[in-house]
């Protein structure tokens, strides 16, 4: 057994390293955020960015991101100038960086199990009645270059099915090189509705030779009737007559309520201006007739 002297000298050794330990793990300026709370927040973040651009509802920019990421900030009670600073600190400390994102991958790899397992969308028998279709009838890939007799990739669909609450996912790879000559290149998806109205989601390109998916996930919720849907695989407003652009693996989809289509169709028809129901035709003998059966199947 250690004598009291030998027993005070090893408290007083772990009393330094638990010291030296924990300053060590908490070196960060006053005013930073903790590993854990940065992971949460940079999780809600990409967790963010993600549904964003799934339903491609932004161009990538940071101006229509803000509001969102104000909003996550609100949640974890910090204002934009702490995250700010502590992001700024953070990148200066790759290490203590490094331990964040294994968090923040960490959690986003358990969100995407829990998904995957039907934990936030259960089974439902409605679902059942959803179609999914591919309605693109055109070549699946493209290749532009300084030969090309296409210099814009401008393709219409046009069907009478297409109808209020269609989801419609136009998917896609495509890669620029530098020397492509296209000027502020980007990509377009609308909806055209009989009126002349429209909606329309895009997203910039970039000629840096990175090969990127886009998605596009758009849905018809106006009560006018559906003329078209349309898209723009490569869209600028200028060019030099030097292409190198090459996209693959087109597709899109139609997504539907098999069941609710006449429903939605009516709702469409009601909202017409100056629509008016089919009136009801009067049958002089109906009442005759009822009071005949009354009488003869159940008499007096």
């Amino acid at each position: 057994m250690l004598n009291l002297p030998n027993k005070i000298f090893s408290r007083l050794v772990f009393l330094v390293v638990f010291i030296f330990f924990f300053s060590a793990c908490n070196n960060r300026p006053k005013g930073v955020l903790s590993q854990r709370k940065m992971s949460g927040v940079l999780t809600e973040m990409h967790k963010t960015d993600a549904c964003m651009e799934a339903l491609g509802l932004t161009s990538g920019r940071y101006a229509g991101k803000a509001p969102y990421y104000k909003f996550i900030l609100k949640k974890y009670g910090i204002t934009q100038a702490q995250f700010d600073s502590s992001l700024v600190w953070y990148t200066k400390n790759p290490r203590e960086f490094e331990n964040i994102y294994d968090k923040v991958l960490a959690n986003l790899t358990k969100l995407q199990k829990e998904v995957k397992n039907g934990k936030f969308h259960p089974v439902d028998t409605v679902d059942l009645s959803i179609v999914r279709m591919n309605i693109w009838n055109k070549r699946t890939k493209f290749i532009l270059t300084k030969d090309s007799v296409r210099t814009h990739l401008n393709f219409e669909f046009i069907d009478e099915q297409f109808n209020l609450g269609d989801v419609y996912v136009l998917r896609f790879l495509q890669r620029i090189a530098p020397e492509d000559s296209c000027k502020k290149p980007k990509v377009v998806f609308r909806i055209n509705y009989a009126n002349g109205k429209i909606d329309s989601v895009y997203r910039t390109a970039f000629n840096d030779s990175l090969l990127r998916r886009y998605t596009f996930r758009v849905q018809a919720t106006r009560k006018l009737k559906i003329k078209s849907v349309s898209c723009q695989l490569l869209a600028s407003k200028m060019y030099k007559g030097k292409l190198n652009v090459h996209i693959d693996s087109v597709s899109l989809f139609r997504e539907f309520n098999a069941k609710k289509q006449d429903s939605l169709r009516l709702v469409v028809e009601q909202a017409v201006p100056g629509y008016k129901p089919p009136k009801m035709i009067f049958n002089p003998f109906q009442n005759i007739r009822k009071h005949i059966n009354r009488r003869f199947y159940h008499p007096m």
